[in-house]
């Protein structure tokens, strides 16, 4: 490929103090099946070696280009990133990680496929089975009216198991927000679905079960930058939270009507919405008690927590919250809630195991 050839592919590669661990990530891109892609690595700042191999890989091969610049964490280096990218098909790639050998060439044959789709599918652990680079599993798909229920799957906010659209991130002006201590992934990628079904309102998500991204624990928390950013024990806005209960109701209840009750969900993505949601209940629960705010009528009914928990209690579906919740005791929901959200997790592990006991340990758990 000629440096003023459009790639198919542009993969954004962050990387802070990856020495040892960005060439196997570097390699799977060589070892891809499929050879039209460009590579953008981007040295966030590293003090190790790690820019030195950027440039020897771009040395090597043409289709790497590499970015030098100050620590700013990984959204800021996904941003550099997705700025210096040409390719038609996005995909963000932690320097840590590897994608299977085949995972271009079976990314650009779903694409052929689907050319006006975006693309999803799944992680796996090193230990996992790799998958066969000529199995085709059918798709669940997510129309523009189903996109709040895929947000709500345990893969919907997992950045690096999608290929965008690099012209519609590029042009539309989503970025990562660098400000964000956590949830940087997620926050993009729903803003980026907006866009995205402004510009195709017939396009869908489609989630293939098949995993093309090996995720590895060998960098921890450091996956792109050690850049740390103060925040408050609970990051929550007071003003934006005024009436969340209210909002939250209004969510769940188009939701679930959306994919025509719980059993339109799959028993993985009911596990994550029980959690997920139950969580969300109980932040409502207790940021009103902060603000001094009256729970909305309904809240704990069928179209809020009671049907919630109804749908847990028929699903056999377990977390924490369950009992709190069905309960409706306002002050441990508060207090479980508040554990969560600290380093120890006391209480909320304490509630969870006397939860569990009193169910017989039967239940599926999360």
């Amino acid at each position: 490929m000629s440096s003023d050839q459009t790639p198919l592919f542009s993969i954004v590669v962050p990387a802070y103090k990856l020495e040892a661990l960005l060439g196997r990530c570097l390699d799977s891109l060589l070892a891809q099946t499929f050879t039209d892609w460009e590579c953008i690595v981007v040295n966030d700042g590293s003090p190790d070696g790690t820019g030195a191999v950027c440039d020897e890989y771009a040395a090597r091969d043409p289709r790497f280009t590499a970015i030098h610049k100050e620590n700013g964490g990984v959204s800021s280096a996904r941003n550099a990133g997705l700025e210096a990218s040409r390719g038609k098909l996005l995909h963000f790639l932690d320097g840590d990680d590897y994608l299977e050998p085949f995972a271009l060439e079976w990314l650009a044959e779903q694409h052929r496929r689907h050319p006006d789709d975006l693309l999803s599918f799944l992680l796996r652990a090193p230990s996992g089975t790799p998958a066969a680079p000529d199995f085709v599993p059918s798709p669940r798909v997510f129309s523009a009216e189903k996109k709040a229920a895929f947000f709500a799957t345990c893969n919907g906010n997992v950045l690096l198991s999608k290929v965008f659209f690099g012209d519609i991130a590029r042009e539309s002006g989503v970025r990562f927000d660098p400000a964000l201590p956590r949830g940087e992934d997620a926050d993009f990628f729903q803003r980026y679905a907006n866009v995205f079904f402004e510009h195709r309102p017939n396009a869908n998500i489609l989630q293939f079960d098949i995993p093309l991204y090996v995720i590895t624990p060998d960098n921890g928390s450091g996956r792109a930058s050690s850049q740390k950013i103060a925040t408050h024990a609970i990051d929550w806005d007071p003003e934006a939270s005024r009436g969340y209960a209210a909002r939250l109701m209004k969510e769940y209840g188009e939701l679930v009507s959306s994919m025509g009750g719980w059993e339109g969900f799959i028993p993985e993505e009911q596990m994550y919405m029980a959690h997920q949601y139950s969580r969300r209940f109980a932040f409502a629960v207790w940021a009103a008690r902060q603000l001094g705010e009256e729970l909305p009528e309904g809240f704990w009914g069928s179209g809020g927590v009671g049907g919630l928990t109804e749908a847990m209690t028929r699903n056999r579906l377990y977390c924490a919250y369950y009992w709190p919740l069905r309960l409706r005791w306002k002050r441990l929901i508060a207090a479980v809630y508040q554990s969560d959200e600290s380093e120890s997790m006391r209480l909320y592990w304490k509630v969870f195991l006397v939860g569990d006991i009193l169910l017989g340990r039967r239940w599926n758990r999360l």
